[in-house]
């Protein structure tokens, strides 16, 4: 029912990306950022294209902010190893790697926490499906994902830097990736094997 209201659906290139429009019987125009980082808006059938032009520049802060975010949500996503296990063999591997982590971790937390000069005050690590770790700042509290005992020692650390980044700066901007250029600059690569990419 909803999809009979689109009357007309156009795409507007605007700073070098593609922007789906939707033309419907609705009052107000509305604007949203897809998963993949896409943008659609929805407008009403009388307003111009040059209106929507416009309309998009205003919001284009919040665009790049939430493209970015999603971004960060579709790299950061873990894997997962339930697949084939029976809830034992998946008890049995967590606890695996509950243990490499808990090897590697110490030597890995005194040498970045030393070169950082950044402290945090509790480290814990969980099982997440979606995170490869996170932090709350105002607490000093860092997670960091069980999974991570799957990849090479330097995924561990990137993750760790990068945690430890995050009490200086909370976002990903270009700030962010100054610091993580300074103390870890090896980082693009290491996510790109630690992503998939």
């Amino acid at each position: 029912m909803k999809n009979r209201r689109v009357k007309k659906t156009c795409f507007l290139e605007l700073k070098g990306q593609q922007i789906q429009i939707e033309k419907k019987q609705i009052k107000n125009m509305y604007l949203r950022v897809g998963s993949e980082g896409e943008i659609r808006i929805s407008a009403p059938l009388s307003v111009s294209d040059k209106r929507v032009e416009e309309f998009v520049l205003e919001k284009w802060n919040w665009i790049e902010k939430a493209r970015e975010k999603q971004k960060t949500k579709r790299e950061t996503e873990a894997p997962g190893w339930e697949k084939g296990l029976s809830p034992g063999q998946q008890e049995a591997r967590k606890e695996e790697c509950r243990k490499i982590m808990l090897a590697r971790l110490p030597r890995i937390i005194q040498k970045w926490e030393r070169l950082t000069g950044l402290h945090a005050l509790e480290w814990k690590l969980r099982d997440m499906k979606t995170r490869w770790g996170t932090c709350v700042p105002a607490k000093k509290r860092i997670w960091l994902n069980l999974r991570l005992a799957l990849y090479p020692e330097e995924c561990l650390e990137y993750v760790v830097v990068h945690e430890l980044v995050h009490f200086l700066v909370p976002g990903h901007g270009p700030e962010f990736w100054k610091y993580m250029d300074r103390f870890f600059p090896e980082w693009p690569r290491v996510r790109k094997e630690l992503n998939g990419i």
